[in-house]
């Protein structure tokens, strides 16, 4: 018979025993809050936007929805709702920015660009190598913006429309009077679907950055309804002392204002015409280059989203689950855990502030 002192001791291996047992529960439950995506509501879209470039698949679809986010931006043609994609999202109850209408003015843009003098390396530093539509003119542009519109404007799946990207410095403001023309045939044929017009800058290391006032010549209210702000690290020579990514302000503290004054000096308001932070959730070698960007952390991600949403973002979208730049050992939503999380932790970040915030107007 055990004596009474082996006895405790048996009683108290088993106490700490189950402490363990019940801290690693505690521990576990924590670690799968961490991990999982924020609850959102199905219809966010309506008042906040939370969506993601290159989901162009189902299975990036499927993907993303668990990283939280409801609505695609899609270049060229957007998902026809009877097309396996379409199904897809709506089973998923995933909305669309359509960006046919950037695409499509890039291509105008480049053909505009081959009977211009250009400086040695413009054409291809905008336009690439690929072949593009042509138009005989520009009312023949229009009428093909117009006759898209027509085709999708009973496309319950499309809930606004991106219009505008990137843009050549050596062309400054050339899209503005032709957005102004788009902005009309939106309002006659969809009048409930904003048109959101692209602006981006870049996060420099040892926390500078980079913004030209040019690049907001292309806004303006009449051809805007609202603003989207892409910010992402420039790229840089591929070296073997890449910077890391804690040599970036990811808060943007000093861009976003610089920015923001470019607007408001056309005519921006951020009460009229609201703005959505396009978050990056990528980064490594740029395809047939030699550059490079520096990908975020998941505490880069999170502070980005934030910051966006304490500048007044009403919505939050992030770069992206493919782009024809990617490369194998390029880091996106669909193979690394850690962007992946930095969603999750954006998203959750903005809802928070979205619904402390809602109705204060601050």
């Amino acid at each position: 018979m055990l004596s009474s002192k082996h006895q405790w001791t048996i009683k108290r291996a088993w106490i700490v025993f189950l402490c363990l047992i019940i801290a690693l529960i505690f521990l576990s439950l924590w670690f799968l809050r961490q991990q999982s995506p924020p609850s959102i509501p199905v219809d966010l879209y309506k008042s906040h936007i939370v969506g993601g470039f290159g989901i162009n698949t189902s299975e990036r679809a499927m993907r993303a929805t668990t990283e939280g986010i409801q609505v695609i931006f899609q270049y060229g043609n957007p998902p026809d709702e009877k097309s396996t994609l379409g199904r897809e999202l709506q089973s998923l109850h995933m909305k669309v920015v359509d960006g046919y209408i950037a695409s499509y003015l890039h291509y105008y843009e480049c053909q505009r660009l081959s009977t211009m003098v250009l400086p040695l390396r413009g054409p291809n530093t905008y336009c690439g190598q690929n072949l593009y539509p042509t138009f005989a003119s520009e009312d023949a542009f229009l009428t093909t913006i117009a006759t898209h519109l027509q085709q999708v404007k009973d496309n319950h799946l499309i809930i606004g429309y991106w219009t505008l990207d990137d843009w050549p410095r050596w062309d400054k403001g050339s899209g503005r009077q032709l957005l102004i023309k788009i902005h009309h045939l939106i309002k006659l044929y969809t009048p409930d679907h904003p048109a959101i017009c692209g602006f981006g800058g870049n996060l420099t290391a040892n926390r500078t950055f980079a913004w030209e006032d040019w690049i907001a010549d292309n806004f303006s209210p009449q051809g805007c309804d609202e603003v989207g702000l892409y910010i992402y690290t420039l790229s840089i020579p591929m070296t073997s002392h890449l910077p890391s990514s804690e040599a970036y302000d990811w808060s943007m503290s000093k861009l976003l204002p610089a920015i923001f004054s470019s607007l408001h000096h056309r005519g921006w308001k951020i009460t009229k015409e609201p703005f959505i932070g396009i978050v990056q959730a990528f980064g490594g070698p740029i395809a047939h280059t030699y550059a490079y960007r520096v990908a975020p952390t998941a505490k880069d991600i999170e502070t980005q989203s934030r910051s966006f949403c304490e500048h007044k973002a009403i919505g939050l979208t992030f770069y992206g689950w493919a782009d024809t730049v990617f490369v194998s050992t390029s880091q996106t939503p669909m193979n690394s855990n850690e962007i992946a999380l930095g969603i999750q932790r954006g998203i959750a970040a903005c809802i928070q502030y979205w619904n402390h915030h809602a109705g204060t107007g601050k």
